[in-house]
């Protein structure tokens, strides 16, 4: 056996897992976007039946810059959240203050975390491997490799004809599963194709929270101010 041929056979296995990791970032990209706006709309299903509403408008440059103000409803209106790097503030209008809160935080009192809406950076903070493959989808692990993930494992499948996601599962410490987020209603905004309706449910309580995507545009250029904390509220 020749060096060379050594050589390929210890490379190979790194060039499969970069590949992974370029598709997870496809997927990435197609969530979050850089320089775009859009109008979410986010229903909590709760046990005892009640169901609340939030319409929260966004502003994003890149997955490091997030800024989004709630609309609805009355009680919410105008309070404002910002990502601004690793760190993330919400701002009271009733307060009058901005606040830090943290990416495992719940969003807008549902099922998806703070960093489930405000930050699609997965191959920065987990390591991504091929756990399996079927014709039609690939099913990636990504394990976390920085405290700072919201999960210590995710579970992603993607469809291969798309590489647009299809669901992902979610694990706490223990390898327990806590959460999983079905993704669906595949539309083309503008230069963007993305899943423009997304269900969370926390498989430990049976609560859900639906995501759909009211509006969204890309190619926009937002001011750097925006994400600065010293400007929430003003």
């Amino acid at each position: 056996m020749t060096l060379a041929t050594i050589t390929l056979m210890l490379l190979a296995p790194l060039a499969g897992a970069d590949i992974h990791t370029q598709t997870v970032k496809k997927v990435e990209a197609s969530l979050a976007p850089p320089d775009f706006a859009g109008l979410y709309e986010f229903t909590n299903h709760r046990l005892d039946g009640t169901i609340s509403i939030n319409e929260v408008r966004f502003q994003v440059k890149d997955m490091d810059h997030t800024f989004g103000v709630f609309e609805k409803p009355e009680r919410e209106k105008g309070r404002q959240i910002l990502r601004a790097d690793d760190a993330l503030w919400t701002f009271l209008p009733s307060v009058g203050r901005a606040m830090r809160i943290a990416d495992r935080d719940s969003f807008a009192g549902g099922d998806f975390s703070n960093a489930d809406v405000l930050r699609a950076d997965w191959t920065a903070k987990y390591n991504v491997t091929l756990a399996k493959e079927t014709p039609n989808q690939w099913i990636f692990d990504l394990k976390a490799s920085t405290t700072g993930a919201a999960y210590a494992k995710m579970r992603l499948w993607v469809d291969k004809k798309t590489v647009q996601p299809v669901q992902q599962f979610f694990y706490d410490s223990k390898g327990t599963q806590i959460k999983k987020c079905l993704y669906g209603s595949v539309r083309a905004f503008g230069a963007v194709t993305r899943p423009a309706h997304l269900v969370m449910e926390n498989v430990l309580t049976g609560q859900r929270s639906e995501l759909k995507i009211l509006d969204f545009k890309t190619g926009q250029k937002i001011k750097d101010s925006r994400f600065v904390v010293d400007n929430l509220g003003k």
